[in-house]
């Protein structure tokens, strides 16, 4: 069976692949498994971040600290505009990729059509990136503003202070999540360029980006050192 180019394994690689990352993102972020990610760990010390911050005087450091999550959300919304204006310059190449590919040994990827579809797949997973890099930048700079209208201690009662801490703390996860979302992007779509050559090598590289990224999530030595 073949649709616009693409055979039955094809499109069973793509459905795969959706599958795979749609899976990945339920299960990290909504499964029961998700208490025992890295994300989970690492959100209760942004409580313990948020108390300490709404407690010290000197602001200063907290300030670095945030600035420096800006910065690196901010390089790769940046990244993915280029990659984007770089991917669609791709389309105006098409007849001198498919003699390149053409050449490739085991490569499934001959026409015009097939080529742009794949390429149109692999920008939208970048300009996905780019949103979510983009709210997330801009989720970041709400907690800033809510930080900096935080009352001073002692003025609320203490299960008031809490929720605000809690408060603070939930929106700065928040914001990470969607930068984690637009990260793990990057990643699938590195198994999606693997496309190009064919679809069973799409298939392979869509399985170790996924135990990769579920091998970060759950059993990294960092979470290993998180749970001492």
């Amino acid at each position: 069976m073949q649709l616009w180019g693409f055979s039955s394994i094809d499109i069973a690689a793509a459905v795969f692949f959706m599958l795979a990352w749609l899976g990945h993102f339920w299960i990290v972020n909504h499964s029961p498994l998700r208490v025992k990610t890295i994300t989970y760990h690492m959100n209760k010390f942004r409580v313990q971040w948020m108390t300490a911050f709404y407690q010290r005087d000197a602001k200063m450091f907290d300030a670095l600290i945030q600035n420096g999550f800006q910065q690196g959300v901010l390089f790769f919304a940046s990244t993915s505009i280029l990659i984007v204006g770089a991917l669609l310059a791709g389309l105006g190449a098409t007849e001198q990729v498919i003699g390149v590919l053409t050449d490739l040994p085991f490569s499934a990827t001959t026409t015009r059509t097939v080529w742009e579809i794949k390429l149109l797949l692999i920008t939208c997973i970048f300009v996905f990136s780019f949103f979510k890099f983009a709210w997330s930048y801009r989720q970041f700079n709400y907690v800033m503003i809510v930080a900096g209208a935080a009352p001073q201690p002692g003025i609320q009662t203490a299960e008031e202070d809490d929720v605000y801490i809690r408060k603070m703390a939930a929106m700065h996860a928040l914001a990470a999540q969607h930068f984690t979302t637009g990260l793990n992007a990057y990643f699938f779509a590195l198994a999606a360029f693997t496309w190009f050559l064919n679809a069973w090598v799409f298939i392979c590289a869509t399985i170790w980006v996924t135990a990769v990224l579920f091998r970060r999530a759950f059993a990294s030595k960092f979470i290993n050192i998180l749970k001492e």
